[in-house]
């Protein structure tokens, strides 16, 4: 099933607008005006953004210039936590002060050795861990961390085509699923919260075959190359926030979820002939009915923000628009739900973290 994305416009020249513009804390209006959403610039413009985590009100941004982390309540930038200049992959926060980084400078070199560094005090020191990750004889980048949502010391890592679990904070791996020095493409993962025995995880092939596979107590139950036309790549898999059986994929030209644990497969966005990455997808917090997702295109030049949301689970979309941002594809996307607002963090590609703010009072 694909659906149709509506696109409506009005002038942001308004008096409101004025008024907001000179308090100095919206950058932006959107086009869109079928509910009031207004951006604000965040900081760290110029910088692609891997990966973010939310935290509390601790906003932390992995990006290829360093490790950085903002309070989303107080006024300011992000502060630099560490490897400043450098490409952080991804990182798992068990404290404020414990968190594990995957490092890989690939602007150095693409052969550079890919490392783990620590650090237990909330980033004023880092320390560098020897580790088996890649099995031991050849290092192995790993680019996608996860965490038990039920046990802090055990936590999940993925390889081009592996998944691999650690007891001892990064130290020590043993696989779990897929093996080592696979050729294929950085595989993504997620545990589902609501059943934490469950892991989804995709990539793309040796054959530019995009794969999704689900496992459960770490056993593979279900494997798929087909569900979307090739050449394809999962980036993101999302559940929803009450229902363990639904789950939304990004991938490489669409948007698709099952609501039965992958015995069947609806595509709510198809941009295939865009080829439209969809690496952000967010849920509510407080109505899993409406979903937000953005895009990104595969260029080193200049692209348009694009906010997609959807106030029944992805059968009817909108499609809202920030004209005035120069490299708005999205990377990665974190909803905070509050009383009256959704506030959407977006990490971009060259372009920095700006928030969107939803008022739905």
């Amino acid at each position: 099933m694909k659906n149709f994305i509506s696109e409506k416009f009005r002038l942001a020249g308004t008096p409101l607008f004025l008024f907001i513009l000179l308090l100095g804390c919206v950058d932006e209006v959107p086009e869109n005006g079928n509910v009031p959403l207004t951006l604000k610039k965040l900081g760290l413009e110029g910088v692609r953004v891997n990966e973010m985590e939310l935290k509390g009100n601790s906003l932390y941004a992995m990006t290829s210039h360093g490790l950085y982390v903002r309070d989303i309540n107080a006024q300011g930038n992000f502060r630099l936590l560490g490897f400043e200049d450098q490409n952080i992959e991804d990182i798992v926060v068990r404290s404020e002060n414990e968190i594990l980084a995957s490092f890989r400078d690939i602007s150095i070199s693409p052969e550079l050795d890919p490392k783990l560094y620590k650090t237990t005090d909330g980033g004023e020191s880092w320390q560098e861990i020897e580790s088996n990750f890649g099995g031991g004889e050849y290092p192995e980048g790993l680019h996608d961390f996860e965490i038990h949502p039920e046990n802090s010391n055990l936590i999940y890592g993925t390889g081009n085509r592996v998944i691999a679990q650690s007891e001892d904070f990064g130290i020590t791996w043993e696989t779990v699923w897929g093996d080592w020095q696979m050729f294929s493409n950085r595989l993504r993962m997620a545990i589902n919260p609501l059943a934490p025995d469950e892991i989804w995880a995709g990539g793309q092939g040796a054959m530019e075959d995009g794969y999704l596979v689900y496992l459960k107590e770490e056993t593979e139950q279900q494997f798929w190359n087909d569900l979307v036309p090739n050449p394809t790549v999962v980036k993101e898999i999302v559940f929803d926030n009450l229902n363990p059986q639904t789950i939304y994929v990004g991938w490489e030209g669409e948007i698709a979820k099952t609501t039965d644990k992958g015995a069947s497969w609806e595509t709510l966005i198809d941009r295939h002939e865009e080829a439209h990455f969809f690496m952000g997808i967010g849920i509510s917090q407080n109505d899993p009915n409406l979903v937000f997702t953005g895009k990104w295109i595969k260029t080193d030049g200049k692209q348009d923000l694009e906010l997609f949301y959807s106030f029944d689970q992805g059968a009817n979309w909108e499609l809202e628009k920030f004209p005035g941002v120069d490299y708005g594809g999205v990377y990665d996307m974190k909803v905070k739900s509050e009383p009256g607002k959704e506030r959407i963090f977006v990490g971009l590609d060259q372009g920095g973290v700006y928030e969107i703010i939803m008022n739905r009072n």
